[in-house]
């Protein structure tokens, strides 16, 4: 009788750890993706740089309003500055806080990096619920860890990632008719940047989809409306313009729509870049034909099947009118726009290969060219993201720089952002931008007093116009630190 009971429970915890023993791989191979890419030694880009000083001022200066000129909502820049606080900011003898830049680096993406991997365990739970198949749930959490762009945008300080992430959980609180809630997450969404208005219709059309009543409808406007009223006040409270007018100067375009001559060439630069959602190019394709190829198979399904349709039909008629907007819509394109598109492309995607997919061979075969190509991916790198090295040794230039006496005057006409960052929060020179050479020689006369004045640009950036005016202008000037991708110019008074 004992050894009975002893085999039963042996037999059922081994089934149970079996069952888990899948799932909590996919999540090791996601965080090993996450942390690879955290380890990396990699600069700040300009975007990056602009929120994270944000984020390291709330961090060591209190500034939890963000004062300045800010565009973007501040979800991910508190996450990022809370993220400052507990692994960066110390104090020195005499109480004043302090964050290393690189420390701050660390700490401003951790939160994109564990957000990834919850969108990863997130896409897999959607897939389950969907299909209720463990193999198809299985499928689409390995086609989001081995996602390029996860793996470019998870441990970055790209306010696109946390947009992604709580757009995907009002998805799946949609997916499963919690309108409440998927109207909070969608507020959450709204917290993290403007574009979550783009994800609305996505929940519009799963409404329809599911032929929900007016109740759900109301469920999801009450809680949606609360969140944007409370980003409304909060964006009051702040001491400067609101961050939507400051996003409408800065990326307003004189028309909303683009030429409709640009529509396909447009359409043509959003579909190379989609190229990279499911792995690099070739496994991408790979994936898209066999999803086609399952298309046209129709299984025997079960009753959750039906379901399944309608919300493949709805996120299917969502890509393809998402993938419109942003052709004939005037915005910029920047691949990172397409993370929206990732959760619902996964769930087709998986939903429709996990049909075709039944020998075990095959199964083995296609999971191990996603993470072949993950992994190729986390070794050449992808072909999004911005060049990662364009800043490669801004840190050593700004110690160079830090060097210098205080009031120092430094001329920088390129590197704004990501210099302000590097410099430090505490940092005692004066940094001076001028947009064109005759405006930085009228400003430099203009200067009258002869402490020790520097131009700085980057070795790539052509400047021989810049120093060709101020030449002109009587300033001499020498190489003063050359090194990576950055050169220091020493300028002398002119003689009078």
């Amino acid at each position: 009788m004992t050894a009975s009971f002893w085999s039963i429970c042996g037999s059922a915890l081994a089934e149970r750890l079996g069952r888990w023993a899948a799932p909590i791989l996919l999540l090791l191979l996601a965080s090993f993706a996450q942390f690879h890419q955290l380890t990396r030694d990699r600069r700040f880009l300009p975007d990056e740089a602009f929120f994270m000083t944000f984020a390291r001022a709330a961090a060591v200066n209190g500034d939890w309003l963000l004062p300045g000129p800010l565009d973007k909502p501040p979800l991910l820049i508190y996450f990022s500055a809370l993220s400052m606080v507990a692994f960066g900011v110390v104090a020195d003898e005499d109480a004043v806080l302090h964050l290393d830049p690189l420390i701050g680096e660390f700490g401003g993406v951790l939160p994109n990096a564990f957000l990834a991997i919850l969108l990863t365990a997130l896409l897999a739970r959607m897939a389950w619920r969907m299909y209720r198949c463990r193999w198809t749930g299985l499928l689409a959490g390995l086609l989001a860890a081995s996602s390029p762009y996860l793996l470019a945008y998870g441990a970055s300080a790209f306010t696109d990632m946390s947009l992604a992430f709580w757009s995907a959980a009002a998805l799946c609180f949609a997916c499963s008719g919690r309108w409440a809630w998927a109207g909070a997450a969608l507020g959450l969404a709204l917290w993290s940047k403007q574009q979550a208005a783009f994800a609305l219709p996505l929940l519009i059309l799963i409404l329809l989809a599911r032929g929900e009543r007016r109740r759900a409808w109301l469920r999801l406007g009450t809680t949606l409306t609360g969140f944007s009223a409370a980003l409304l006040i909060w964006d009051g409270a702040r001491p400067e313009a609101s961050i939507f007018l400051q996003a409408a100067v800065n990326n307003s375009p004189d028309t909303w729509l683009a030429q409709p001559s640009l529509w396909l060439g447009r359409l043509l630069r959003w579909l190379e870049a989609g190229l990279w959602l499911l792995g690099p190019p070739l496994a991408t394709g790979v994936v898209l034909a066999g999803a086609a190829a399952a298309s046209l198979y129709q299984p025997r399904a079960p009753m959750a099947g039906f379901r399944a349709q309608s919300l493949e039909r709805a996120l299917l008629l969502y890509i393809i009118g998402y993938l419109a907007a942003q052709g004939i819509l005037q915005y910029n394109l920047y691949d990172r726009y397409l993370l929206l598109i990732l959760p619902p492309l996964v769930l087709l995607a998986a939903g429709r290969l996990a049909r075709l997919l039944h020998a075990g061979g095959l199964r083995f075969g296609f999971v191990a060219l996603l993470i072949a190509g993950g992994l190729w991916t986390l070794a050449a790198g992808a072909g999004i993201g911005g060049d990662r090295g364009v800043n490669d040794g801004i840190n050593a230039l700004a110690d160079h720089l830090n060097a210098k006496p205080v009031a120092t005057v430094i001329y920088d006409p390129w590197l704004g952002w990501e210099l302000d960052y590097y410099l430090g929060q505490w940092h005692n020179k004066r940094r001076v931008h001028y947009p064109t050479p005759a405006a930085l020689v009228a400003g430099a006369l203009a200067l009258d007093e002869a402490g020790e004045r520097y131009f700085v640009a980057p070795i790539d950036q052509p400047h021989e116009d810049w120093l060709a005016a101020l030449r002109e202008a009587g300033f001499g000037f020498a190489v003063d630190y050359e090194r990576d991708r950055f050169l220091v110019y020493r300028l002398t008074m002119p003689r009078e």
